[in-house]
């Protein structure tokens, strides 16, 4: 069943991507929206943009007293501190935006709340286009998030752990576009027109990748014409090292959702210096590390 209110805690740029999907015309009729007075200004042009479903509430406490469901979305580094402070209700529905929170640790300080679940989503639910990644399926959540996108649900909370670093890449994506609108603006290309294409060219690339199978996208690299252009590049990007290193800080990124700081040595440029790149087998290895150390959060 859909939420009827729901308050959020820190209003950053996924708590206000949230409420602009939710608001966004459209879609279901959004529920009653009560926001923290954390992150003051975005809160308040929320309120003046969407004055018939958005309030901002006084503080804290006054979002939970308002609300059903109480949606944190506060740094982790604030979380313990905010959610220690809050009074929740055993009838509420508790929902952790926050990267590193564990599910262990946030049914704990939800208390006596015990309808409690993280979630990942990704900016564009704020354009009803997002993905979100949550654990466990909790149907709450999946009715929160199936209207503004499409909704993952996982059972177990180590293989969440796992499929979440997925969603701090985009970065990386966009570091990727960015260098190559620049090579072609270096090379006489108007800078208009290179990001048209850049957009487009992306775009259209990831269209046969967005309905996966287990083997579809074995399939699709296989599929390259043998010594033709796709296929020379991402060879030329292997032997490099490329994937490899994607490799290495996708184990980087879980280690530190797991143990809440970054390890230095075990950036990408420190495992090359290091030595051989990881095998798959040294890599399960770390995998079974990581589920022994995320079972103890």
């Amino acid at each position: 069943a859909r939420t009827r209110s729901l308050g959020i805690v820190g209003v950053g740029t996924i708590g206000s991507a949230l409420v602009r999907g939710l608001c966004a015309p459209g879609g279901p009729p959004p529920p009653e929206i009560v926001l923290s007075p954390r992150g003051g200004a975005r809160a308040r042009r929320l309120a003046e943009e969407f004055p018939d479903y958005v309030r901002v509430a006084g503080s804290n406490q006054e979002v939970v007293d308002a609300v059903d469901c109480v949606v944190v979305s506060v740094l982790p580094q604030q979380a313990e501190e905010v959610l220690s402070a809050l009074v929740l209700r055993a009838d509420q529905q508790v929902l952790s935006l926050v990267s590193i929170l564990g599910l262990g640790r946030l049914r704990a300080l939800a208390a006596p709340a015990t309808t409690c679940a993280i979630a990942m989503p990704l900016p564009a639910i704020a354009r009803r286009r997002g993905a979100t990644l949550m654990t466990p399926p909790q149907p709450f959540v999946e009715a929160l998030f199936s209207s503004l996108g499409s909704c993952v649900a996982v059972e177990e909370e180590a293989q969440f752990r796992r499929m979440q670093c997925l969603t701090v890449i985009s970065g990386d994506l966009y570091k990727r576009q960015l260098t190559i609108q620049n090579w072609m603006v270096d090379g006489g290309v108007p800078p208009e027109l290179a990001a048209a294409w850049v957009g487009a060219g992306f775009s259209t690339a990831v269209a046969d990748s967005t309905e996966l199978g287990p083997d579809t996208l074995r399939h699709l690299v296989d599929e390259q014409t043998p010594g033709g252009l796709n296929e020379m590049v991402w060879r030329e990007q292997e032997e490099d090292g490329s994937y490899t290193s994607l490799e290495n800080s996708l184990e980087s990124i879980q280690h530190r959702i797991l143990t809440g700081s970054a390890d230095p040595a075990l950036r990408p440029a420190a495992r090359r210096a290091g030595g051989a790149p990881p095998t798959r087998a040294a890599r399960a290895t770390a995998a079974a590390q990581a589920k022994r150390l995320h079972s103890r959060l």
